[in-house]
Parts: C-alpha cells; sequence; structure tokens
C-alpha cells in the first residue's frame, strides 16, 4: 500500500484552492492533506490575509533561500510537492511576462521563468524536484469551463472565463462592482469536484492543465522510486 503523502499550494486566492487541490488529488491519489501557504486560510478556507499574484511573489522572495527547509521542516510534516500557481491573464495584466504581448498559452514559459527568478538562491542550481510551477491559461476558470461545458472545444482561448461563466450563469455578478462573484462555495462544492471527475477532458482540451498534471506525475513516479 503507497504511502501517504502531502502536498501544499501557493496561489493567487481562495477560489483558485479548492480546483487546484482536488485537481492534485485526483493526479495523486495517495495525497490525504494539500496545505495551503498562501493565501493563508481560516478554519472556513477563506482568506484572511493578503492575496494576490503580488503575495505569491512576495511569498516566492521571502523563501527562495529556505525552500529545503519549507519542504521539510523541523516540526510537521514532510511536502511532498509543493505547486506555485499563478494565472497568465494577471501576469498579462500586472506585466510579469516580461515583455507581456498577448494571453496565451504562449506566455506560461516565460511566466514559469519569471516565478523560477523570484525562488532563485545564490548556490542553487535549480529549483527543488518537489516544486512544480503551474500557469493557467487564462485563469484557472477556464479548467472548469471545461469540465462543465463538454462543446467548448479550446477553453484557453476564451478572453475572461469567469465573465463567460456570469454568461452562462454559473457565476453571479458582484452586487457591489458588477464583476463576476466567485463564491467560494460554488468553487468548494461544484466546480472542483467536476474538474477532479472530468479531468481527463480538462487535460485534453487545456494544454496547462495537462501539463501541470504531467508534472505532479512525474513526482509521484520520483517519490515512489525513492521508497522502492
Amino acid at each position: 500500500m503507497s504511502e501517504v503523502r502531502t502536498a501544499a499550494l501557493v496561489c493567487e486566492g481562495q477560489t483558485d484552492v479548492p480546483v487546484l487541490r482536488a485537481l492534485l488529488q485526483a493526479a495523486w491519489p495517495e495525497l490525504e492533506d494539500v496545505l495551503c501557504l498562501q493565501p493563508e486560510l481560516d478554519e472556513t478556507d477563506r482568506a484572511k490575509g493578503p492575496a494576490g499574484w503580488s503575495q505569491v511573489k512576495a511569498w516566492c522572495e521571502a523563501n527562495a533561500g529556505r525552500l529545503d527547509e519549507v519542504l521539510d521542516p523541523d516540526l510537521g510534516d514532510r511536502i511532498d510537492l509543493l505547486v506555485i500557481a499563478i494565472d497568465v491573464d494577471i501576469a498579462i495584466q500586472a506585466g510579469i511576462a516580461d515583455p507581456p504581448r498577448s494571453v496565451g498559452v504562449y506566455e506560461t514559459k516565460r511566466l514559469r521563468d519569471t516565478m523560477t527568478g523570484w525562488l532563485s538562491a545564490k548556490g542553487r542550481v535549480a529549483l527543488p524536484s518537489a516544486i512544480v510551477l503551474s500557469t493557467p491559461v487564462t485563469a484557472v476558470e477556464a479548467w472548469i469551463i471545461s469540465a462543465l461545458f463538454r462543446n467548448e472545444a479550446s477553453p484557453e482561448s476564451i478572453k475572461d472565463p469567469a465573465q463567460f461563466l456570469v454568461e452562462k450563469k454559473r457565476l453571479r455578478k458582484s452586487p457591489s462592482d458588477g464583476k463576476p462573484w466567485k463564491e467560494l462555495h460554488l468553487y468548494r462544492d461544484d466546480f472542483a469536484p467536476r474538474v477532479a471527475k472530468e479531468l481527463k477532458r480538462v487535460r485534453k482540451v487545456c494544454s496547462e492543465a495537462d501539463r501541470t498534471v504531467r508534472a505532479v506525475e512525474q513526482r509521484r513516479a520520483q517519490v515512489e522510486e525513492a521508497d522502492a
């Protein structure tokens, strides 16, 4: 019987967490727990501190010199997999794709290169093998669309996937500003389980979801080989 494993997340916001967690546990069933290191969550899984891409960057830069300690702390469980995720649409808006050109799969490697720079430390040649960088195109909502709407052949090409979900009546408009209202309970109780259930299709039509899962599978194989 395979040993129980622990993973962790560093991502932009509270609604990313259940979707990423479901995807990881579907790809690696032995992951008993998927912790969230950033944003910090309360007992109801709501963010209780700063969030957003800038906080992902801040976390990476603050921990760049102590990644081994993060992954294998003196107290607490060892982290077998650490996924750090930023949506490509936010990267373009924030100008961190260096230089940004367009929202699309083309940008993902440059964004990951930027994220790797945030995690760089003196004397380190490469990131620890436990770390997987994920850059959903254009946002994690594209993965949700692929799970909910089987007729959508190219969810990654949808410019504003959250607005698409509003138009399809899967999200509501915020009463305060009219923007898509990302209600946590929908992501946790509806969207995340559907992504896990439809993972094969999600991977087929969302290239970045497939690349992320392949990286997770590779890490899983490394861990299992080390334990053999």
